[in-house]
């Protein structure tokens, strides 16, 4: 096999023999076919590039999975499989490699019988000097809250104020967003979403708590028990109050399939007593960010159905019981988990900041959406916090606190 330039012509026979007389190289200790090797003139030195890929990304791409580059012309490279994202870095080789189709090797280039040498041109598609490394890596959502928050429903009567540049479908959030479809599909479960003619609106908080106030409502004037809950009937009596998919996405969130069934075997539905008590509380919350406990409490018990009985712990990831030393009482204080920063550093130093020692039952809602694998909230405690004891319980703090 040899390089030689394009504007001349191609080897023959004669130039092979000769070549090898002058190389001191003996023709019986060769294959029976030369292989000469051209560069293209008119091919497009970007029209390829090379790709380590991992067992992962070789099984997608053999089994005709979806293996793509996301993100905007402004970001840096991301490849994303169907479950999986990956940085890409560029990476030097030290030996240039090259691309050549139709190259034949080893026994190929061998005749069962040799009566004559024989030449054949090869061209060089591309020479590689570098290539791309691939890293599993997180994928990258921290702009998701914001494209949604900014076509959020609001209500039928301010849908002539949305423009419609900003309306996002699954489509364009796949080719926008850094991250593979089931992560992105993960991610969106941390959101109120309706799909509106195609598009993917966050439900506004405003339109979600009015809507469970009413649904709640239409319960508690029934006779049904939690797990009676009949769909058809709430929504025909509630459908000139709400909008049929965001009753839809708001009826999936508050509720499961019951064990029970109407007459006809169709399903019947069982409320969340958490997920139903947290939203109260949450709009609670905002009309008084900081409650004395008990008043709290009361007033948390008779803003539920009769049926549903509010706990302490239904305030996960919302609020906080501190003890106010000035007030000499217990307090409920607002902490919505949704307002905290998507770094974990900088989350943990803002929680840090508002409560000096966490047991890992408190803090462990305000950072498990940055757990991963074995990166569970244990492991992200022992890296990122300092832990001490007291009374025999684990607290956690600052690393650089007391």
């Amino acid at each position: 096999m040899e390089f030689v330039n394009e504007k001349k012509d191609v080897r023959t026979e004669k130039d092979v023999h000769q070549i090898l007389e002058l190389a001191t190289i003996k023709e019986s200790d060769l294959n029976s076919m030369t292989q000469c090797l051209y560069p293209m003139q008119d091919h497009k030195i970007d029209d390829f590039i090379l790709l380590e890929v991992d067992k992962h990304i070789w099984e997608a791409l053999n089994e005709g999975d979806t293996v793509s580059f996301r993100g905007n012309k402004h970001d840096d490279a991301i490849l994303c499989t169907e479950t999986r994202t990956y940085e890409i870095k560029e990476a030097e080789i030290s030996n240039s490699w090259l691309l050549i189709p139709n190259l034949k090797l080893s026994k190929a280039t061998s005749a069962e019988e040799v009566t004559a040498r024989t030449v054949e041109r090869r061209n060089i598609k591309k020479i590689f000097t570098s290539y791309y490394e691939v890293k599993e890596t997180k994928p990258n959502l921290a702009n998701l809250s914001t494209l949604l928050n900014s076509s959020s429903f609001n209500g039928l009567e301010n849908e002539s104020m949305i423009d419609r540049k900003t309306l996002y479908s699954w489509e364009r959030l796949q080719s926008e967003l850094q991250t593979s479809d089931c992560e992105l599909k993960h991610a969106l479960e941390d959101f109120l979403i309706a799909d509106i003619d195609g598009y993917l609106r966050l439900i506004s908080f405003d339109i979600e708590a009015r809507s469970l106030n009413f649904m709640l409502d239409y319960f508690g004037e029934q006779t049904w028990e939690l797990d009676e809950v009949n769909k058809e009937d709430t929504f025909e009596c509630l459908k000139d109050l709400i909008y049929e998919p965001v009753f839809n996405a708001i009826f999936k969130k508050y509720t499961e399939v019951s064990t029970k069934t109407k007459s006809d075997n169709s399903p019947l539905y069982k409320y969340d007593e958490r997920k139903c008590c947290a939203t109260i509380a949450k709009i609670l919350l905002a009309a008084s960010p900081i409650t004395e406990y008990k008043e709290f409490m009361e007033t948390w018990n008779i803003g539920t159905p009769e049926k549903m009985y509010p706990k302490e712990e239904y305030l996960c990831g919302s609020a906080l019981v501190m003890y106010n030393t000035s007030k000499n009482q217990r307090e409920i204080v607002s902490c919505p988990e949704a307002d905290l920063p998507n770094n974990i550093h900088d989350r943990l130093n803002e929680l840090f900041q508002i409560k000096a020692k966490w047991t890992v039952e408190e803090i462990a809602p305000y950072i498990i959406r940055f757990t991963k694998g074995t990166m569970n909230v244990n492991a992200l405690l022992t890296k990122y916090a300092r832990c001490s004891t007291k009374n025999g319980l684990k607290y956690y703090g600052s690393k650089h606190g007391k």
